[in-house]
């Protein structure tokens, strides 16, 4: 194995998209481009199970989900942000930035991390507060490998007079299913670094009919430019970016879409083939007796703690000596993780081989007695060994 990521983002990149990458940039004023686009936005709304526009934005995750929690939120309003994990803390941490210049009171609902967010606390904050204007949730989150029943919060919200669903797909949108039209998500945020197979550098942002309405109602000034979504809605509906777009990106996530939706099984072969890879991950982990860290797994991460006597070195050491790179734990306001568990993702250009293979060499650099238990449980989660 040669340098292998594991990290959920970036992750391995498949060989047609990087090929893509090599070619030489075209511009983006031109038919050729403006076709590639097109279609890329058709194939976008599939992905994410919507007749609405998903907006292709040059920056992260983190730009796109900024650019909506400014977007969507009401001047004077209430704002709900669900934390269980860093990046909730983060959707947080942005709506407090914004707050002063929006006149938004930013109720945040904190839970443990690990968990779901708790869906009779976002109940009990709904039926308090009837101004609410957005709610800031995450559906996997990414540093506790922990997966929301995001359908559930969205029954909630759906038919709310003034709630607006606000969901981080950022670690789920092509992993596992999360349709945006058929729950009555209002806006869903994805990144190009993770399930997308590609690259950092692209955020993707999934509006519907309400989230919409939100935006051609705005009568304030928004303290944005780039970030104002009206600007790439206006633009989306020509096929077309307000601003220079990374164009090899944009030609990449056009071949990694039609692997994803064209390849074998299609979308819903990709959401098995990633459910499979994490239920027989989780299943090695445990019969190591290794503690998982979550009580609400997600598919596309998931997490461990490290066992008695073995420190976060145990990650350079399965690096150098195995070419699998790993994710560590993270610190945040909620737990403090950071040299405490290890993850592996299930995104990208992974499969049951190479996940062995890592499983393989954490399990030999644990000393773990269980290895070979271990990795039969592994191999029993597929039809034939791995």
């Amino acid at each position: 194995m040669n340098d292998l990521l594991f990290t959920p983002g970036p992750v391995a990149v498949p060989q047609p998209v990087l090929d893509e990458l090599a070619k030489p940039i075209i511009h983006h004023r031109t038919k050729a481009f403006q076709a590639i686009f097109a279609d890329l936005n058709r194939q976008l709304q599939q992905l994410f199970g919507t007749t609405g526009p998903v907006l292709s934005i040059a920056g992260s995750g983190t730009t796109s989900y900024e650019a909506a929690q400014l977007c969507l939120a009401t001047p004077g309003s209430t704002v709900l942000s669900i934390a269980g994990g860093k990046f909730g803390e983060r959707w947080q941490d942005i709506y407090d930035v914004y707050a002063p210049h929006l006149n938004l009171t930013n109720i945040k609902i904190n839970h443990d991390w690990g968990t779901p967010a708790p869906l009779d606390e976002i109940k009990a904050a709904l039926d308090e507060h009837d101004n609410v204007s957005a709610i800031a949730v995450v559906h996997s989150e990414t540093s506790t490998a922990t997966a929301t029943d995001i359908q559930a919060i969205a029954e909630l919200t759906r038919n709310h007079p003034t709630a607006l669903l606000i969901v981080d797909g950022i670690t789920s949108v092509g992993a596992f299913p999360c349709p945006m039209d058929d729950w009555g998500i209002d806006c869903l945020v994805t990144g190009s670094q993770k399930a997308m197979m590609l690259p950092p550098g692209l955020g993707y942002v999934g509006l519907g009919p309400r989230a919409l309405a939100r935006l051609d109602a705005i009568d304030h000034d928004l303290p944005a430019y780039n970030l104002d979504l009206r600007k790439w809605v206006k633009a989306h509906a020509k096929d077309d970016v307000p601003f220079t777009p990374p164009v090899s990106l944009i030609r990449a996530q056009h071949v990694a879409l039609k692997l994803i939706l064209e390849g074998e099984g299609q979308l819903a072969g990709q959401h098995q083939r990633t459910q499979s890879l994490a239920a027989a991950t989780r299943a090695a982990l445990q019969a190591a007796d290794l503690k998982l860290i979550s009580s609400s797994p997600s598919d596309s991460v998931t997490g461990a703690y490290y066992p008695d006597g073995i420190t976060d070195a145990a990650r350079a050491s399965i690096r150098d000596a195995f070419g699998a790179h790993l994710a560590g734990g993270q610190d945040g306001r909620g737990a403090k993780w950071k040299g405490q568990i290890f993850r592996i993702s299930h995104m990208g250009d992974v499969d049951p081989p190479k996940t062995r293979t890592a499983l393989d060499a954490i399990l030999q650099t644990f000393k773990s007695p269980q290895h070979d238990t271990a990795l039969a449980a592994f191999d029993n989660g597929f039809s034939e060994p791995a």
